[in-house]
C-alpha cells in the first residue's frame, strides 16, 4: 500500500471515528488540546481584524461591540474557559452513553453535545482532492448538508485539512488551513442558529 492509499484510509478512519464516536481513534489522528488551542489563536485574530464589520453585521452581539482591542483582551483571558466549553461538548458527544437533557438549562454541556450529534447526522463529507509530498499531505474535503434543519443551517463549506507524518504509516491532522475564510460563514451560522438566551445557562 502506497502513502497516498494510506493517507486515504487515515482520512476514512477518522471520518468513521466522528461518526460512531471512537474517541480512541480519534486521538490517533489528532493532538486534540493543540490543535483547538493553536486553532483558537487563529480564529480570535480573524474575529479581531473583521470586529468592525461583524458588529455591524451582527449589532445585537455584545462581542463584536467594544472594538478588536477588547475582544483580542477578553478571548486572551479567557481562553481557558472557552477551550474547557469546547472541550467538555466534544467529550459528551464522544460518550456513548449520553442521554439528552429535558433542556438546555437542566444539561448545557450535554444539551450542546446532542444539537452537535444532529448537526453532523446531517451532514455529508467529499473528498475532492488530496496531496501527499514528503511529510506532510493536505485533503480539501467538501463537507455539506442536507434538507433538514440542521442541515440548511450548515449549508456547504470547503475545508482543506493539513496533515504531518507523525511516523512512518501515521498522518496526524495539524490544522485548518483556510480558517480565515471559514470564520465569517460559521460566525453567520452560529448567529443564526445559537439563541442569546442559552449564554446565561452555561455554567463553566
Amino acid at each position: 500500500m502506497d502513502r497516498e492509499e494510506i493517507f486515504k484510509n487515515t482520512l476514512e478512519e477518522m471520518r468513521t471515528a466522528i461518526n460512531t464516536r471512537d474517541f480512541s481513534t480519534m486521538t490517533k489522528y489528532v493532538d486534540v488540546e493543540k490543535f483547538l488551542n493553536e486553532g483558537y489563536e487563529e480564529v480570535t485574530d480573524e474575529l479581531a481584524k473583521n470586529c468592525a464589520k461583524f458588529h455591524e453585521l451582527y449589532p445585537q452581539d455584545l462581542f463584536f461591540k467594544f472594538g478588536s482591542s477588547v475582544l483580542r483582551f477578553y478571548n486572551s483571558k479567557f481562553k481557558g474557559v472557552h477551550l474547557g466549553f469546547v472541550t467538555r461538548v466534544m467529550k459528551a458527544y464522544f460518550d456513548k452513553n449520553l442521554t439528552p437533557p429535558k433542556s438546555f438549562t437542566a444539561a448545557p454541556i450535554d444539551f450542546c453535545a446532542v444539537e452537535l450529534s444532529k448537526m453532523l447526522k446531517a451532514l455529508t463529507s467529499n473528498v475532492k482532492k488530496i496531496t501527499v509530498e514528503k511529510k506532510r499531505a493536505v485533503a480539501e474535503v467538501e463537507i455539506f448538508g442536507d434538507n433538514s434543519y440542521y442541515g440548511k443551517i450548515w449549508g456547504s463549506l470547503n475545508f482543506q485539512f493539513e496533515f504531518v507524518e507523525a511516523e512512518e504509516n501515521l498522518w496526524r491532522l495539524k490544522r485548518i488551513i483556510n480558517v480565515r475564510e471559514l470564520v465569517a460563514p460559521v460566525l453567520d451560522m452560529a448567529e443564526r442558529f445559537w439563541p442569546h438566551e442559552w449564554d446565561l445557562g452555561i455554567k463553566l
